[in-house]
């Protein structure tokens, strides 16, 4: 009974941290609105002048212009976002040149986001470019494009207009300038001005913005006023979260399935080199087919998965905003406690006088440990990485090396009390 107890609580604990870190995930996940077919405003929250956002940022929009869209909103002056434009229908780079000279210093003045803009006229030649943030850097940029368009004579234009009133926006905002930029009369012009680009340009568009103005918990920032005007058409995903998504089956090298293949290996190779249990070459002979073609299979088809898919590596990464932990890491935790009770199954047969029923024994409550241990870790890891290949080539594994196992085991205890009753039986007879 006491076997028994230890057992359903070893299984308990191990449920327990597959749904808690199902729960966690889950949870973690709520602070985004992912875009569905119905989504008209895709909304993006970035920490500006961070490389691998502006990869992620490129491939987005790529995947909005393939699928028709050509408005791209920018946290941008108007009157950037229209020089933006121009460039993108010109041969030379000097546009592009002056605008990085004025915004040099700046988190976004760096060769990075000059590279994806530069990307984006290569690949989504059609861009329009819309710029809804306040007149930033208002006398130099902002003054030459009113220039631009004086020499063209279009100071009556609505292009003029709206270049005067994002200046107009800007030193207003700097009269009061905050160091970290969240300012409330920021954030209502910028709302002010998305609404108006918006409705001039319609569609479907996609926006990227700092993640602050995009936060979907705070009723003071864009994205909030945004929702309340045009319902579920607006969708925001901060681009930490699609930093921290894995491919499940992406191919490529598992590192931490590696080490989990270094700890199933070691105590297999010192256990094939003499350390076997007295009698194992008995039960193994009758081992049934089917079982051991599925343990064959199984281990196989584990051992690839675990040096293949980099989606079964611990979910933690540091970006910008800091180190960043998918919640659902505890089932990695767990399936690596249950490999480290492994090393410690094998570290107590190999004290012991390995017999058969040392061999097959039980530990910390899991029967059979030396095959239930590394499947239930495997299992986990598919389980954990959402990969549909791990989890079946566990399963496979399981049924063949665990129902091996479980016979050799009952066959074991099943000779060794016919032993018991034998020796019993003699001494009967002697005395």
């Amino acid at each position: 009974m006491k076997e028994k107890l230890k057992t359903a609580l070893a299984f308990l604990i191990v449920a327990s941290v597959i749904v808690s870190g199902s729960i966690l995930g889950a949870l973690d996940d709520a602070g985004d609105i992912y875009p569905t077919d119905a989504a008209l405003i895709m909304l993006y929250g970035e920490s500006h002048g961070y490389r691998p956002y502006y990869d992620l940022e490129l491939k987005l929009w790529q995947e909005c212009y393939a699928e028709g869209s050509r408005d791209l909103f920018m946290e941008l002056p108007y009157y950037t976002g229209e020089f933006l434009n121009i460039w993108m229908k010109e041969p030379s780079d000097g546009i592009l040149d002056d605008i990085f000279e004025d915004i040099a210093g700046t988190l976004s003045g760096n060769d990075d986001f000059r590279d994806l803009l530069i990307s984006i006229r290569e690949t989504c030649p059609d861009t329009v470019f819309h710029g809804t943030d306040v007149g930033h850097q208002y006398d130099t940029t902002g003054k030459r494009y009113l220039e631009y368009l004086g020499s063209r004579g279009l100071t009556e234009s609505e292009e003029y207009r709206l270049a005067e009133e994002c200046i107009r926006q800007g030193k207003e905002y700097y009269s009061e300038y905050s160091p970290n930029g969240i300012s409330p009369v920021r954030e209502k012009y910028m709302i002010k001005n998305f609404i108006g680009a918006y409705s001039r340009c319609g569609g479907r568009v996609m926006g990227i913005y700092g993640s602050y103005h995009t936060d979907t918990s705070s009723p003071d920032v864009m994205f909030f006023s945004l929702r309340e005007r045009y319902g579920n058409a607006v969708s925001s995903v901060k681009l930490s979260s699609l930093a921290m998504q894995r491919d499940p089956l992406r191919i490529g090298v598992c590192f931490s399935g590696i080490l989990f293949m270094v700890m199933l290996m070691v105590p297999n190779i010192l256990w094939a080199r003499g350390r076997q249990p007295e009698g194992y070459d008995k039960v193994s002979g009758s081992e049934n087919r089917i079982l051991l073609a599925l343990e064959r299979i199984g281990e196989a088809a584990v051992s690839v998965c675990l040096l293949i898919f980099p989606s079964m590596e611990p979910g933690v990464k540091l970006l910008p905003e800091g180190l960043f932990i998918d919640l659902r890491t505890i089932m990695w935790l767990c399936a690596f406690v249950l490999m480290i009770l492994y090393e410690c199954y094998w570290a107590r047969y190999f004290r012991s006088e390995r017999t058969l029923k040392d061999f097959y024994s039980s530990f910390a409550g899991f029967p059979v440990a030396g095959a239930s241990l590394p499947v239930i870790a495997a299992a986990i890891l598919g389980i954990y990485s959402k990969n549909p290949v791990m989890i079946l080539s566990s399963l496979i594994l399981g049924v063949g090396h665990i129902g091996i196992h479980a016979a050799h085991r009952r066959q074991a205890l099943g000779d060794e009390d016919e032993k018991r009753g034998r020796s019993f039986i003699s001494s009967i007879n002697i005395k």
